[in-house]
């Protein structure tokens, strides 16, 4: 398959939420149940903790274009996956369809392994799209708000200040000891009207790999301020599927 892009399914139902698409949660609803079955069929050697987990378990999506100009009207490649606790392999149900998933039916199943480093990724990722849409979504156009819904953020490391935010209640002592940690964003770069700015979600961790990262602050900051915040202008993972993490 090609290059792809991670979609948390807890993502699209926020997303049908606000644009009051039912039908669509009808309809990735269903296939989920039919990848579910489908994988299940197909695997029948799986160990019993593993079913039961993909059982009660929701899963996330893997998608990329095979035609079309956009989300909303291209046809695409779209895996249902589930990541399963200690395993590092992947379970990916790869079918075909839209981005409604209206004709959405599983083909085959293809493993995959994930090193620890971008299952991080994946999860944080995954939160990171979900926080900045609750405070940003009644800022952000529709094409935008489904481009921090349907693509991945980039990494930089940064230099922001942590306690950027208005509502921010760090006390001095606070501020001093996480400072001494690695400051990361997650952002994702949007252009509208000719202008681009950046959705960034902010904060601290061990290392490049964002272990035990904390978030501190978001926002959206126009392109000078963004470039200005940031350590090296390189990311350490490309944005909107991109390279991840060495």
């Amino acid at each position: 398959m090609q290059k792809h892009f991670f979609i948390p399914l807890v993502l699209l139902t926020a997303a049908l939420t606000f644009t009051g698409c039912r039908n669509d949660g009808y309809y990735q609803d269903q296939a989920v149940q039919s990848a579910r079955e489908f994988l299940l069929e197909e695997t029948p050697a799986m160990p019993l903790m593993e079913q039961e987990y993909i059982k009660f378990n929701r899963p996330f999506m893997l998608v990329s274009h095979i035609n079309g100009n956009n989300y909303s009207t291209g046809q695409m490649q779209i895996c249902i996956c589930w990541m399963t606790p200690d395993n590092p392999e992947l379970y990916m149900v790869y079918g075909t369809s839209g981005l409604r998933m209206m004709d959405w039916k599983p083909l085959r199943v293809i493993r995959k392994n994930f090193k620890k480093p971008q299952h991080i990724f994946l999860k944080l990722a995954a939160r990171a799209s979900y926080e900045l849409l609750q405070k940003q979504f009644g800022l952000l156009s529709v094409a935008s708000a489904n481009h921090i819904r349907f693509t991945m953020p980039g990494v930089w490391k940064c230099k922001f200040a942590l306690n950027s935010n208005p509502e921010s209640s760090l006390s001095a002592a606070e501020l001093a000891k996480a400072e001494k940690l690695p400051r990361y964003v997650l952002a994702w770069k949007i252009t509208e009207n000719g202008e681009t700015f950046y959705s960034v979600y902010g904060g601290t961790a061990d290392d490049d790999t964002l272990k035990n990262f904390k978030y501190y602050f978001s926002g959206i900051y126009s392109e000078e301020n963004f470039l200005n915040g940031v350590l090296d202008a390189q990311a350490l993972v490309e944005p909107f599927g991109g390279s991840v993490f060495k």
